[in-house]
C-alpha cells in the first residue's frame, strides 16, 4: 500500500504544468490506466468472493460464479482495450498465449460435448483478456495500484478460510473439505494463496511507508497460516519451490537488494514465522481424523506409492491413453471428463463407476488435462509461454535495474507456484487461479520487444473487434445461465430443475437429475440428452433401460 501510494504521488508531481505544456492529451491515458487498475482490483475481489448457496450443486456453486466474475472482468477489459486497438503488437509471451488459445479453439470445434468445450475455452479466453489489460499498464504507476488491489483480494481469500477455521460457519462456506472459505475446497484456496504469496512478499519489501509494510506483512502472515491449515501438499511443495526460485533470482539481483527500504525483508520473515506458528499452536474448529495431521501431511509430501499419490499416477497413466486416440487436437477443452470412462482400469481410485457422475470434472493435473484435451501441441504452446516469461524474469533479475528486478523475482515465484500446483491438481482450469496468474504475469512481466507488429484498420480491425466482443458476450451469457440454473435449484423439486435446465441446457448434472424424477415419460428425454452429452458414461444408459427405452442411434 505504501509503495503504490508513493508511486501515484510521484506521478502526480511529475505532471507538466498547464503553463508550460498542455496536459489534456495525457489525462485520458491516466484515467484509462486508473480504470484498468480498478477493473483488475474488482476482478480479483470478484473471483475471491463470488459464490452462491445450493443444496444440489457442490463445487459448481463456487466455480461457476467465479467463472462469471472472470468473464465480466474480461468484458470490462475489452471495453477499455478495444476502442484504441489500432495495432496488433505481440511479444513472444503474448504470441505463444494467443497461439495456444487459437489451437484450443480449433480443438473445441471437434469436441463431443461442446458445452463443456465452450466453458473451458471461455475461461482461457477471458484469462487472456485479463492478461492483455494487465500488460497495457505494466510499468506504469497504475500497475502498482493494481498489484496492491490484487494483494488485498488474496488477503481477503486467506481471511475467509481462517474465519471458517476459527470463527464459525457461513452459508457460503462448504461443510466439507474445510477450511475452504469462499472457495468451497481447502485445496482450491491453498492453490490460490500460494500463487499470490510472492506478490504479498513483494508488496511488503517494497513498501516505502510503515503502514504499507505492516499491511503487506499481515497479508503474508494470513496467507501462510491458511496454507498450513489447509494441509494441501501440492501447495506446500509449491511454496517451498517458489521460495527457492525467488532466492535464486534475488541472488542475481544484487543492486536491487541494496535499494530496499529497511525492515521489509525482516517483516516478511517475521510474518512467515508468526503465521505458521499461530496456525500450529492456536486451537481451531477443524476436526482432523489424525492426532498429528500436519506431520502426517508433511511425511506424505512426495508419497506416490499409496493413497492419493498412487491414485494420481493411475489416473495420469489412464488419461494419457487418450492422447494416442486424439494425438493432434486432443479430445477438446473440458472434455476429459466425457472420455475418461473409455480408458479407466479396474481399481482406479479416481473413478466411481456406480455413481451418476463418477469422476471430478478435471484430472488431478493441469498438464495432463492440457495434453489430453488440447493435444501435445496446445500444451507445449502454454509451457513455452511460461518458459519465455521465466526466461525474461531471469534476464531482468540480473540486468541491474532495481525497478525491474523486484517484479521479475516475484514473477518467478508466481509462475513456479502455478506450475507445481498445476502439476498435481486442477489449477488453471479454474477461474480464480486463472485470473490470478494472468493478471500477475501481465503486471509483473518486464517490458519486452515485439515479435509481431501489424496495423489494424478497416474491415480487418472491425472483424477483430466485433469478433472479440461477440465471443466474450457468448461465454458470459452461457456462464450467467449456469449461475441462474444453480440459483433456481434451491428447491430440490422436479419443477425447479425443469426451469433451471432451460437456462443451462448443456448441464449434464441437471439432465441426470431429471432422468431420476417423475414418470418415465418425463424422464426419458432427459436421459437421452444426458447420453448425448456423456456418450461414454454408463449411467444415462441405465436410466433409459429402467424405463425400457432404447438409446438414441
Amino acid at each position: 500500500l505504501g509503495h503504490a501510494g508513493n508511486v501515484v504521488v510521484y506521478s502526480v508531481r511529475m505532471r507538466p504544468a498547464a503553463a508550460t505544456a498542455p496536459s489534456t492529451p495525457h489525462v485520458p491515458a491516466e484515467f484509462r490506466a486508473l480504470g484498468a487498475a480498478l477493473v483488475l482490483t474488482a476482478g480479483g475481489l470478484g473471483v475471491v468472493l463470488a459464490g452462491t448457496p445450493s443444496p444440489v450443486f457442490d463445487l459448481e456453486r463456487y466455480t461457476v460464479p467465479k467463472a462469471l466474475a472472470l468473464h465480466l472482468t474480461a468484458l470490462a477489459a475489452l471495453a477499455l482495450l478495444l476502442p484504441r486497438w489500432r495495432t496488433l503488437r505481440l511479444g513472444m509471451v503474448d504470441l505463444l498465449l494467443a497461439a495456444a488459445l487459437a489451437w484450443s479453439a480449433v480443438s473445441a470445434l471437434f469436441a463431443v460435448n461442446r458445452w463443456l468445450a465452450l466453458h473451458a475455452l471461455g475461461l482461457s479466453a477471458s484469462a487472456l483478456a485479463v492478461y492483455a489489460l494487465a500488460r497495457s499498464i505494466a510499468g506504469r504507476p497504475a500497475a502498482a495500484l493494481a498489484l496492491t488491489g490484487i494483494g488485498l483480494a488474496a488477503t481477503v481469500a486467506a481471511a475467509t478460510g481462517l474465519a471458517q477455521a476459527y470463527v464459525g460457519e457461513w452459508t457460503l462456506f462448504a461443510s466439507e473439505r474445510t477450511p475452504g472459505g469462499t472457495f468451497g475446497n481447502r485445496n482450491f484456496l491453498a492453490h490460490f494463496t500460494v500463487i499470490a504469496l510472492p506478490l504479498l512478499g513483494l508488496l511488503t519489501v517494497r513498501a516505502r511507508r510503515r503502514a504499507g509494510m505492516i499491511a503487506g506483512a499481515v497479508g503474508v502472515g494470513l496467507a501462510v497460516a491458511i496454507l498450513v491449515l489447509t494441509r494441501s501438499r501440492a501447495a506446500w511443495l509449491a511454496g517451498l519451490l517458489s521460495l527457492a526460485v525467488m532466492a535464486l533470482l534475488a541472488a542475481r539481483a544484487r543492486p536491487w537488494r541494496w535499494t530496499l527500504p529497511p525492515g521489509g525483508v525482516a517483516a516478511v520473515i517475521a510474518a512467515l514465522a508468526l503465521g505458521a506458528g499461530a496456525a500450529l499452536l492456536l486451537p481451531n474448529r477443524l476436526q482432523w481424523a489424525s492426532d498429528s495431521p500436519y506431520r502426517d501431511s508433511l511425511g506424505g509430501l512426495v508419497n506416490y506409492r499409496e493413497g492419493s499419490g498412487r491414485g494420481r499416477l493411475v489416473q495420469y497413466r489412464n488419461s494419457l491413453s487418450l492422447v494416442a486416440a486424439d494425438p493432434l487436437l486432443g479430445v477438446g477443452p473440458g472434455n476429459w471428463f466425457v472420455h475418461y470412462p473409455r480408458v479407466t482400469t479396474p481399481g482406479d481410485p479416481s473413478f466411481a463407476g456406480a455413481d451418476p457422475i463418477p469422476t471430478n470434472p478435471w484430472p488431478s493435473s493441469d498438464w495432463v488435462a492440457f495434453v489430453t484435451e488440447r493435444g501435445p501441441v496446445g500444451a507445449l504452446l502454454l509451457l513455452l509461454a511460461g518458459g519465455a516469461a521465466c526466461l525474461t524474469a531471469w534476464r531482468r533479475a540480473g540486468a541491474g535495474d532495481p525497478e525491474l528486478q523486484g517484479p521479475a523475482i516475484a514473477l518467478g515465484g508466481v509462475l513456479t507456484a502455478a506450475l507445481v500446483t498445476g502439476a498435481l491438481d486442477a489449477v488453471l482450469h479454474l477461474a480464480a487461479p486463472s485470473y490470478l496468474v494472468a493478471a500477475l504475469t501481465g503486471l509483473l512481466l518486464p517490458p519486452t520487444g515485439a515479435v509481431v507488429e501489424r496495423p489494424l484498420a478497416g474491415r480487418r480491425r472491425a472483424l477483430a473487434v466485433w469478433g472479440a466482443v461477440a465471443a466474450a458476450l457468448l461465454v458470459t451469457v452461457a456462464s450467467l445461465g449456469q449461475v441462474l440454473s444453480i440459483r433456481l435449484t434451491a428447491d430440490r423439486g422436479r419443477a425447479a430443475a425443469e426451469r433451471a435446465v432451460r437456462y443451462d441446457p448443456g448441464s449434464h448434472r441437471l439432465h441426470l437429475r431429471l432422468a431420476t424424477l417423475g414418470a418415465c415419460g418425463a424422464r426419458v428425454p432427459h436421459a437421452r440428452a444426458a447420453l448425448r452429452l456423456l456418450p461414454y458414461h454408463s449411467w444415462p444408459r441405465q436410466a433409459l433401460a429402467r424405463c425400457g427405452a432404447a438409446p438414441p442411434p
